[in-house]
């Protein structure tokens, strides 16, 4: 059986800065998530959720109580995931 074939993981500089920037406040819940979302999207980005009929997509983490959930907003095609944006929301998009 041949080695799924794992897409790169690009990251934008919106994406750089938001996490920097988030990682100052919670710096190992940003870090688990992100790198977590990277090895997820790696191996099927077509797993997370489609925004409309656009070629947006995001995954957002797990609700936990009195913690803002954060979603990871990205574009993929054959080879590789950009990541995109990277926010902490009240009302993460369903």
């Amino acid at each position: 059986m041949r080695p799924q074939k794992l897409r790169e993981i690009i990251e934008e500089r919106r994406f750089e800065f938001e996490w920097d920037k988030l990682k100052t406040e919670h710096s190992r819940r940003v870090d688990d998530f992100v790198e977590g979302a990277k090895w997820f999207l790696a191996r099927g980005p077509e797993r997370g959720r489609r925004i409309g009929n656009t070629d947006v997509w995001f995954i957002a983490s797990e609700n936990v109580r009195n913690i803002l959930p954060m979603v990871i907003y990205y574009t993929f095609d054959q080879d590789c995931v950009n990541l995109l944006s990277l926010v902490e929301t009240v009302n993460p998009p369903e």
